[in-house]
């Protein structure tokens, strides 16, 4: 008890008194321990729901952040709530009918044009032009932050699901970790300055390993069903799509100048800084589990 106790005060002298004080990586810390454990509950007690509902959130909650940082005319609130809805309705369809998601992507693409010509005539001049670029916006967006979620609970539905989920989860989670502190010790050369300048190749080789290093752990404790090449191939494959994601959303905040997307996560920012990497390499780890078998 004695012992216990001693540990105890050297850990709470190491937290800050106030969450306000706290830096930037102590709240990464938290955040994201927080977060991976009631995720892996969710999971776990939750099976295919569980998953469906994350996917479903996920995708809302990129959605809006997407629209507060690219939309620009008056009649946003009204553009976010109808793109939001339709991305409800994709996901629920999903869910009881998965094999009815191009349907649904094809309808919900004819639906959003039309809603867009209709509220046309509200706007003239330069608003016009943004108009459509917003019709546009509004396609990439749920191609890109409503559709390719719905491939997390496709990958819950394959032999294996929950540990292929998890596996996946801790190749983008093993990955950023491994990023960031290889980054902070050896990072000399730039990975893409003008887009991302504090990402490093030292970083995003540490980044690789780190995930390797994972799902094998991983595979020797709790998946023993999948083999030692697959183990060592899935995170080489699916790791640096992950690093791609993350430039892309980089990228997409570069453009419309702004530092984070949204302040929900603290220490992270919002969500799709912390999931970018998760959505853009969820086709390629549900394809590499697909032609795994």
């Amino acid at each position: 008890m004695n012992q216990l106790r001693k540990i105890q005060e050297e850990w709470k002298g190491k937290l800050p008194k106030d969450w306000h004080q706290a830096t930037e990586l102590q709240k990464r810390v938290v955040t994201a321990a927080v977060g991976a454990t009631a995720l892996i509950l969710l999971f776990s007690l939750g099976g295919r729901l569980g998953v469906a509902l994350f996917a479903a959130v996920l995708s809302l909650a990129m959605l809006w952040e997407f629209v507060e940082i690219s939309f620009e005319l008056d009649d946003k609130f009204e553009k976010r709530w109808t793109l939001l809805a339709f991305s409800w309705l994709v996901s629920f369809l999903s869910f009881l009918a998965p094999d009815s998601q191009f349907i649904a992507m094809i309808l919900v693409f004819m639906t959003l044009f039309a809603y867009f010509l209709l509220t046309a005539k509200r706007h003239s001049g330069p608003a016009f032009q943004q108009h459509l670029r917003e019709l546009i916006y509004s396609v990439f967006a749920f191609l890109y932050l409503s559709i390719i979620p719905g491939f997390l609970p496709m990958l819950y539905f394959s032999q294996g699901g929950l540990h292929w989920v998890l596996v996946f989860l801790l190749i983008n989670w093993s990955g950023d970790v491994g990023a960031y502190f290889a980054g902070k010790k050896y990072g000399k050369r730039r990975l893409y300055p003008e887009i991302s300048p504090k990402k490093t190749w030292e970083g995003a080789a540490g980044g690789l390993a780190s995930s390797i290093a994972i799902v094998i752990l991983y595979k020797v404790l709790f998946f023993q069903a999948l083999s030692l090449g697959s183990a060592i191939l899935v995170p080489l494959v699916v790791a640096p799509v992950a690093q791609m994601g993350d430039l892309c959303e980089s990228f997409i905040k570069r453009a419309f100048g702004k530092k984070d997307s949204g302040g929900l996560l603290p220490g992270h920012g919002g969500f799709l800084d912390r999931f970018d990497g998760v959505v853009f390499s969820l086709p390629v780890m549900y394809a590499c589990v697909r032609i795994l078998g």
